[in-house]
């Protein structure tokens, strides 16, 4: 069952200001005393909160600064006239963090000219892949995290979310087939529950890149429908996988092991990336299941792998 949070406030603490833009708390702090940048309210223990318009500013902010401006001078601005900047400035002189923040302000205003502009500079200067492992990635996964303590409307991370989903899947319906050689058939699945599914599309492109052949089975896949697959598939296979949600604490060795027993051919391994199992020691796992860091070091070890 999918968790979703039981409402969206449309007010953000201090803390969500500064993970959103990268500015301390106390810069924040002081921006808003000393220049009158943000109008947030207090509960009746003195506890700020701010708002829409006050997140806008404070990302909008961050991005004038890297720019060149002061912050005297960012703070005279009307809000019409820094968004007027941003989109004016918008190119690929970017660096990570700048077009980050650019994207999570394109979030924020479901502005899809901002996003497309921001993402179509960024690729240009530094690549497809580095677009997706820089800022893409990093950006979902941060709204992930926001969308499920309802820090975030989940309309935003879907907005976002469905851009990101049409350029992976563009980019893989460029690429050919993979090449017929001996190497194992890589599976790429996501587990019951879990329906976080652009990690697994990126890596889906990544290997069809390397000329792997590969079976997309996308979200939500009942291990007795793996079962069934390497019951009709005569030779090796390469499970992967890329959990964001699920596994859950505490199911996360017996899901393994369920796999493991099921799926019993010594010619079948398991491979997994994302933030689930990072927690769990190497001495743990259950044999011929591996836990990698990040998909580019899955990757590495699947194109070694026999």
């Amino acid at each position: 069952m999918n968790v979703q949070p039981a409402y969206f406030s449309e007010r953000f603490s201090i803390k969500d200001l500064e993970l959103f833009s990268g500015i301390k708390a106390h810069t924040i702090r002081a921006w808003e005393r000393r220049h009158g940048l943000l109008k947030p309210s207090r509960s009746n223990t003195n506890i700020r909160s701010y708002d829409m318009d006050d997140l806008r500013t404070i990302l909008n902010t961050s991005l004038l600064l890297k720019e060149g401006m002061s912050i005297s001078q960012v703070a005279a601005l009307t809000e019409k006239q820094r968004e007027e900047k941003i989109q004016a400035g918008v190119g690929a002189r970017w660096g990570k963090s700048e077009a980050l923040n650019a994207l999570k302000m394109a979030t924020v205003a479901y502005d899809e000219e901002l996003f497309e502009t921001t993402s179509r500079n960024y690729r240009v200067d530094h690549g497809f892949e580095a677009l997706v492992e820089n800022l893409y990635l990093p950006l979902l996964n941060m709204l992930g995290l926001l969308w499920q303590s309802a820090t975030i409307c989940p309309a935003q991370e879907h907005f976002t979310s469905n851009l990101v989903r049409q350029k992976l899947i563009s980019a893989i319906d460029g690429l050919p087939q993979g090449i017929n050689d001996t190497r194992p058939m890589v599976v790429l699945y996501l587990p019951e529950n879990e329906i976080h599914e652009l990690g697994l599309l990126y890596l889906q492109y990544r290997l069809r890149r390397d000329g792997r052949r590969t079976i997309y089975l996308g979200e939500s896949v009942p291990v007795e429908d793996l079962v069934g697959l390497a019951r009709q598939w005569k030779g090796a296979l390469d499970l992967c996988s890329v959990l964001t949600m699920y596994p859950q604490a505490g199911e996360k060795i017996a899901y393994l092991n369920e796999l493991v027993e099921h799926l019993s051919n010594p010619q079948i391994r398991f491979h997994f990336c994302g933030p689930v199992l990072q927690d769990l020691e190497a001495v743990k796992l259950p044999g011929r299941v591996s836990v990698y860091p990040d998909i580019p070091a899955l990757i590495k070890a699947v194109n070694a792998n026999r």
